[in-house]
């Protein structure tokens, strides 16, 4: 029966369709039965012709007779409410973010819906195809804890939060992780707040309740009174979606805070994105330093050709620290693991591709900005695996290519060493299974092995454990951290490669004793080939700074982001879609083909360059093509 058919349904419902595909707005008529529980948010069954679909209700409204004779098809009726799901405010929250991150709003609509079915309220309005604009305009007041790696993050955020009789409006916690979401969430329950989790607890959370707590997603909490948001350890890569539409929770949250609300960042290595337009405030320099463990630093190239990586001062360290003896590993009540051993940080369970001068040892690096320079792979790198074995060694590592290219400036260089000038350069490819059996046979014990699929077995932990990223989220805390090659994040061809280096230390500094501490030995040791470089500066001495105010500079000398815009596109359909669309041709407009498929568009307004790529989206189709805002 459609609505012209009875002319007692005068509630029309727009229905956005849960189909990232799809995302489109529909019109359905909203049967009687329904009309009482009905609002912006249920989640509805429809049928989109022979199909039966589902869908978010985004907007509602009456429809007079008049109007529904005058209409020449017929509006189907929905056909089954599911539930509830996110509030108005929420809904064009997520119609913000898919113009920011280029992207369906249905995405962010799978984020900010509940995980288990809930009631749905009646009511709401929302003008959806308008809704999105109202985040662009001035915000709430953004604000920057600069916190050391050794302080409480759920000590500093009751403290601030205070007395729960006294609290006003709804606070929501955005964490790294679910290990971070359980340990917070447990300190404020003590203290008497009323917490709820996202998005398991998503009805508490919209029924008002105190604080709401969650990982990433927990930024598009619906809420009914938003006095602020904390998002903790911002720096740390959980906080960024990597699937696309990739986003970061901290910019979702600086968008979403009106000017009566905050948002407040904390962060041991808050990045220039992060601080731009916030104010910063850090806890003190006595305590910021004494929260920082103490960091030896060693060059890498003191290690052999036979054993690369395994340099004498990395046995020697090792060596001091098992020297002072290792207690059992233990589970604690959070669900991590009490390691007393040392963890040999090594996060390359494939091949991994790096620059390296045969004659002086160095990474070919960009002189302009100290970005690793980049080169076309050879043919047999993209090989599939069984055929590259047959490739003889030397030819795998050699460099069959005419120049390099910086990824961030986009200088050009000839295939020579930056600091000597010499023309012999090679390819270095290293992995794990290599690395541990190299490091069992010098440090003369057998070695674990930890990666994010591997079961552990606490009493099989030995001393040493070499173990990819992974160890932030299986172990809770270590004797000492060696990172075995930390040029591989230094020179990692991102737009935030020193940035995110600066993060990783920060994180390993959460696992081992402070610098209060007498240990004996040095509880983190790092090799690479750049000793003297500014992030290791500023791990050694405990102050972040030194790098913000450098990155800040060089990226408003280049005009990167905050400062500029830049828009990467790729995928198997990209170059078509850029011909076609016209983009590159718009005058304010930089096109650059960073490799093959593989395009930068930049300009200096962020918001211009967006609407243009709304704009052209809407047009040219974007299927097969994928977009990444201000980073690479």
């Amino acid at each position: 029966m459609s609505v012209q058919d009875d002319p007692s349904w005068s509630l029309v419902a727009e229905v956005l369709i849960d189909s990232v595909g799809l995302s489109k707005v529909f019109s359905y008529g909203v049967p009687d039965k329904y009309r009482s529980q009905i609002g912006i948010g249920s989640y509805v069954s429809v049928r989109l012709g022979n199909s039966r679909m589902r869908g978010w209700v985004v907007g509602l409204g009456e429809m007079s007779g008049q109007v529904k004779e005058s209409l020449e098809f017929k509006l189907s009726p929905i056909s089954r409410l599911l539930g509830g799901g996110p509030s108005p405010e929420v809904i064009a929250l997520c119609k913000w973010a898919a113009w920011r991150f280029i992207g369906s709003p249905v995405s962010f609509m799978t984020h900010a819906s509940p995980k288990n079915r809930v009631p749905s309220r009646a009511g709401g309005e929302l003008d959806f195809r308008g809704c999105g604009t109202q985040f662009r305009l001035a915000r709430g007041e953004s604000l920057v804890v600069r916190i050391p790696p050794g302080h409480s993050r759920a000590e500093w955020i009751t403290g601030h939060l205070g007395d729960p009789m006294k609290l006003m409006g709804q606070v929501i916690i955005v964490c790294p992780t679910q290990n971070a979401v359980r340990h917070i969430s447990h300190s404020l329950q003590i203290r008497g707040f009323q917490t709820a989790l996202f998005p398991e607890e998503f009805q508490s959370a919209r029924d008002g309740a105190q604080v709401v707590i969650g990982a990433r997603n927990a930024v598009f909490a619906s809420v009914a009174q938003l006095s602020q948001i904390i998002v903790v350890d911002c720096d740390d890569p959980s906080h960024t979606e990597s699937s696309s539409p990739v986003w970061s929770s901290f910019q979702v949250a600086r968008a979403r805070v009106e000017q009566s609300q905050r948002v407040v960042l904390l962060s041991s290595v808050p990045s220039v994105e992060t601080m731009f337009g916030a104010r910063t405030i850090s806890l003190g320099r006595t305590m910021e330093r004494s929260g920082w463990p103490r960091v030896l630093v060693a060059d890498i190239s003191e290690a052999s050709v036979s054993t690369p990586l395994v340099s004498p001062g990395l046995i020697s360290q090792i060596h001091a620290g098992l020297k002072m003896g290792v207690r059992p590993p233990i589970a604690t009540r959070e669900g991590l693991i009490d390691y007393d051993g040392v963890v040999v940080l090594y996060n390359r369970l494939g091949g991994a591709r790096t620059l390296i001068c045969s004659k002086c040892n160095q990474v070919v690096s960009c002189v302009k900005c100290s970005t690793t320079l980049m080169q076309t792979p050879p043919d047999h790198m993209r090989m599939g695996s069984a055929n590259r074995r047959e490739i003889n060694k030397k030819v795998k590592q050699s460099l069959l290519i005419a120049g390099l290219t910086c990824p961030r400036c986009k200088e050009e260089y000839p295939t020579i060493c930056t600091h000597c000038m010499s023309g012999s350069l090679k390819v270095v490819t290293f992995g794990i299974e290599r690395f541990r059996a190299l490091l069992e046979a010098a440090i003369g014990s057998e070695v674990s092995e930890v990666d994010a699929a591997s079961e552990i077995e606490i009493s099989k932990l030995g001393r040493v454990t070499i173990a990819t990223e992974a160890v932030f989220t299986r172990f809770g805390s270590a004797k000492m951290v060696v990172v075995a090659d930390f040029d591989h994040y230094l020179y990692a061809a991102t737009l935030n490669a020193r940035e995110q280096a600066l993060s990783l230390l920060s994180r390993v500094s959460r696992l081992v004793p402070p610098r209060s501490a007498n240990t004996g030995y040095v509880p983190i040791f790092i090799q690479t080939r750049d000793i003297n470089n500014i992030v290791l500066k500023s791990a050694v001495h405990g102050d972040p700074r030194l790098l913000i105010k450098e990155e800040a500079d060089l990226r408003k000398r280049l005009n990167l982001p905050p400062f500029g815009a830049i828009v990467r596109v790729w995928g198997p359909k990209a170059a078509v879609w850029i011909e076609t669309s016209g983009i590159g041709a718009i005058s304010g407009i930089e096109l650059i083909q960073a490799n093959e498929g593989v395009f930068d568009l930049r300009s200096d307004s962020k918001e211009g360059l967006l609407d243009l790529i709304a704009e052209r989206r809407s047009i040219v189709s974007a299927s097969g093509v994928r977009f990444l805002a201000d980073s690479y």
